[in-house]
């Protein structure tokens, strides 16, 4: 190639960090604005109602309650310390209506960075090209766009995991030297203060420089690790009353065999339906590359094995041990740009570039699937969210009264009530109830306790219906109507909206709620008998 011809190819591959950065950008804002963060599209359309869970201890903190999710109640109802910080300040200014816009924008930017760090990082190693074709491929990731309007901290998560791959192959590269080293430990700190499973990252990150012989360093970032987690499990222990967030006891449920079984089948459905299989077969051709070199008569005894391999090891066997997730991908985001970098990295070695670009076009193709197969990407610009109609409705008609619901975010959020989250998220209580005595696991819904939410007299109960009227078994049981209550409202829980998405069926006949059942009305309200009823709903929307 001529010095020409090289040099237009490096102002190419330049050019490819500013178009994947707008790329992006028009990604994540097509997601936000016409896009869903779960299947269960009509409640999840402005984000994904367990962010709203955050919002609200944000909020709690802004107007002074302090770090809790109903004023008095000390529970760690939230998984996420460095976001809720971050968003207390949006909450002050912004409040309710403006606290989504605020914690997407956050998101992109976290992205962003994570782009930038990574072109940033692949360029001397990959060269301009490929590394602009790693940024493109990057940006132009469905699952990503999702984590970004999903209003939860994956951004964020996924930038200290970006950043920690970098850090970590420069110890071994031994570039930066002792500042690499007190990077990493910057991050392990950062990371464990951004999720209560972020000690997991910076561990594997100590594992990986174990295994390349940088012992001293590996040891300085457990040590890191195990400071920042030590300190903030005393601070939990103090003001919450147990060492770990609320949200461990929720989801860490069920035995291991149930664990493992839902974790595995959860993995299986985000590989094959996002494109990650292609992937997973890179991760494992470059681990048998990896240990191929094995010699322990060297000071790193496997100088050719990557940190993605490791990383992604170490956390699909997480992953799998924890039961996998609710929202199934957004754990899973860093195969992606790690996937991608090591086929570029192999692609180095097969001089003909046409089967490299053949081969990145068959990543991107895989990796866009989902938008014709994935109900997330069912993009309308009507979006149509329940749980926002239903939160602001419950605010202003039943003031002051006592909720009970199975969706502890958006209607908590938006309505102001006091609420007793029924799945143990934000419930000290139902947490610490045995979830295997259900026969049944799904990660963060196993546990409930039905007996201890009518003993404490809530004067509403929200929750899904029956065919029968009654609430589906599983993580509810039945039996609120035969305590007392009675059915007041109905709730359009289809993707559209109807005309009327919430109706008052007070007074109304079996045949007509029956009729508004059919008709994609399944989720109701209860209401105390106890308590008088609000005034007749609105004709409008």
């Amino acid at each position: 190639m001529s010095r020409r011809s090289r040099g237009a190819a490096r102002f190419g591959g330049r050019l490819l960090l500013p178009v994947s950065l707008v790329l992006l950008l028009a990604g994540a804002l097509l997601q936000i604005l016409a896009g869903y963060s779960h299947p269960d599209l009509s409640g999840h359309a402005w984000g994904t109602d367990d962010a709203y869970i955050s919002y609200r201890y944000a909020h709690n903190l802004a107007v002074g309650n302090g770090l809790v999710f109903n004023p008095g109640e000390r529970v760690e109802g939230f998984s996420n310390l460095l976001y809720v910080l971050l968003l207390t300040p949006a909450e002050a200014l912004a409040g309710r209506d403006g606290i989504y816009a605020v914690s997407t924008g956050l998101n992109l930017l976290f992205a962003a960075a994570a782009l930038a760090l990574l072109y940033g990082f692949a360029r001397p190693r990959l060269g301009d090209r490929a590394a602009g074709a790693l940024a493109v491929l990057f940006a132009l990731c469905p699952s990503l766009w999702a984590a970004i309007a999903s209003g939860l901290e994956t951004p964020l998560v996924l930038l200290i995991q970006i950043a920690t791959w970098i850090l970590a192959e420069r110890v071994v590269e031994e570039k930066a030297g002792r500042r690499a080293v007190l990077g990493l430990c910057a991050l392990a700190a950062l990371s464990v203060l951004a999720r209560a499973d972020g000690f997991v990252t910076p561990l594997l990150a100590a594992g990986f420089l174990g295994l390349r012989g940088r012992w001293r360093s590996s040891a300085a970032v457990v040590a890191a690790t195990l400071a920042v987690f030590g300190a903030l499990s005393a601070l939990r222990l103090s003001y919450y009353g147990w060492p770990l967030p609320n949200t461990y006891y929720v989801k860490v449920a069920g035995s291991l065999p149930q664990r493992l079984e839902s974790g595995w089948l959860q993995l299986v459905s985000a590989v094959l339906a996002t494109g990650l299989l292609f992937y997973l077969a890179i991760f494992g051709l470059a681990a048998a590359r990896g240990l191929k070199g094995l010699s322990f008569r060297q000071s790193d005894p496997l100088p050719a094995l990557p940190f993605p391999v490791v990383f992604a090891a170490g956390w699909l066997v997480y992953f799998v041990y924890v039961g996998g997730d609710v929202f199934y991908d957004r754990f899973l985001l860093f195969l992606f740009p790690m996937g991608t970098y090591l086929l570029l990295q192999q692609m180095e070695e097969v001089r003909r570039p046409r089967l490299v670009w053949v081969l990145l076009a068959l990543v991107l193709v895989l990796q866009l699937v989902p938008l014709g197969t994935d109900p997330r990407y069912s993009y309308s610009t009507a979006k149509y969210d329940r749980w926002v109609l239903l939160g602001r409705y419950l605010g202003e008609k039943h003031p002051g009264a006592l909720l009970a619901i199975d969706s502890a975010g958006k209607v908590p959020y938006f309505s102001g009530l006091r609420t007793i989250d029924m799945l143990g998220l934000a419930d000290a209580h139902i947490a610490h109830v045995k979830g295997e005595e259900h026969g049944y696991f799904r990660v963060g819904h196993a546990k409930s306790d039905l007996g201890y939410v009518l003993s404490r007299r809530p004067d509403l109960i929200a929750n899904w219906l029956g065919s029968s009227w009654s609430p589906l078994p599983g993580p509810v049981p039945e039996g609120i109507a035969g305590a007392g209550y009675r059915l007041i409202y109905l709730v359009n829980s289809d993707a559209e909206s109807k005309p009327r998405n919430l109706r008052d069926v007070r007074g109304a006949s079996a045949v007509e709620v029956r009729r508004l059942y059919l008709e994609g009305y399944r989720y109701g309200v209860f209401e105390s008998q106890r308590r008088g009823g609000a005034p007749p709903l609105p004709s409008g929307p």
